[in-house]
């Protein structure tokens, strides 16, 4: 059995976010586009998430698009990865990155 963490809410989480245990053929790639812009991810409510942006450091929210500040949940630098729980009723990520034409990876946790 793997090591864990407990996140603030209490959910569990790998021990270090490098460490996830992906669920086979669950990966997600969206293209940053122009800095700034809004994209989004569809995923499962209640199911946790690893994202990763490479070359660009990403704003992340359930609540709706980031380009409203007050949505902005987690912020991870370029290369970062973070874990995130996505509560019930929620199936939609959204997302920016700061740098133009940047990959953001998704996988889903096991």
């Amino acid at each position: 059995m793997g090591e864990y963490s407990v996140d603030n809410s209490g959910n569990r989480v790998p021990a270090s976010e490098n460490m996830v245990d992906p669920v086979a053929a669950s990966g997600q790639t969206v293209a940053t586009g122009t800095a700034g812009d809004d994209k989004t991810f569809t995923v499962s409510q209640g199911k946790m998430y690893a994202l990763t942006g490479i070359g660009t450091a990403i704003l992340v929210s359930i609540t709706g698009v980031t380009s409203t500040a007050a949505n902005i949940e987690w912020v991870a630098s370029a290369g970062q990865t973070i874990i995130i729980r996505v509560p019930i009723g929620k199936t939609t990520i959204y997302l920016e990155g700061d740098t133009s034409s940047k990959n953001v990876y998704l996988r889903e946790v096991a």
